[in-house]
């Protein structure tokens, strides 16, 4: 199977700056923490200490240490829990959308997904309910045609418990079945399976093309808004 490497790295724009922001907000936040606490333990008292002396100094460096500690800690707690408010924002629709994936995959074509406001995410909520509604028309239109096919297979036995079949309706029998089969094809026609890909190796690399395309609209969609 070949792999495929990405070449762009910025895909959805506002979403990906959005945390870009946010870390890079972090980080400057603790480095000008940091130094403000160097600053006002240790420099500010070098600078105020009359007759600094080697004692005096080791003396100041233990306590920039002790403080220093303590703040990074504090820190590191307060990052802590401004990061779990942000994750949860991705977090909270991933396992939205997998439990959702769940239930689809059990047959249950009934559910749709419903972020609240303010989740990200928005733009795969909107695909995943479009596959569902795209699904539940296949299985409405499966089940339309297998109910034809069964009326039509009724049709067939009741002409031949009443020795009633002719050649004409031997023919209208016979057109009626092709054109459920052609409805049954036209149905399924969508799905690409392992083992069309399997026969037809030239077919994973048009899908490939054609998921690069799309992703290519959606960068150029995306730099645009």
């Amino acid at each position: 199977m070949t792999k495929y490497k990405r070449h762009t790295y910025i895909i959805k724009t506002g979403l990906q700056l959005r945390y870009m922001g946010i870390l890079v907000a972090c980080m400057i936040t603790v480095a000008t923490g940091v130094g403000w606490i160097i600053y006002h333990t240790s420099w500010n008292q070098i600078i105020n200490t009359p007759d600094l002396s080697i004692d005096k100094l080791y003396l100041i460096f233990e306590q920039v240490n002790s403080q220093l500690i303590w703040w990074i800690l504090a820190f590191m707690f307060l990052i802590a829990i401004i990061s779990i408010f942000v994750s949860h924002k991705i977090a909270g629709p991933v396992y939205r959308l997998e439990e959702s994936t769940k239930l689809i995959a059990s047959g249950d074509l009934t559910h749709k997904v419903h972020l609240r406001h303010g989740d990200e995410l928005g733009d795969l909520q909107d695909a995943f309910n479009s596959m569902q509604e795209s699904l539940s028309r296949m299985v409405y239109k499966d089940r339309e045609v297998i109910e034809r096919l069964a009326k039509t297979g009724d049709n067939l036995r009741k002409k031949v418990d009443d020795k009633n079949l002719t050649k004409e309706s031997i023919e209208e029998i016979a057109y009626e079945l092709n054109a459920i089969i052609e409805e049954l094809k036209l149905v399924t026609s969508g799905f690409k399976l392992l083992e069309d890909v399997r026969d037809n190796p030239n077919l994973e690399e048009k899908t490939q093309d054609t998921q690069d395309t799309q992703e290519n609209k959606a960068i150029e969609e995306n730099t645009q808004s």
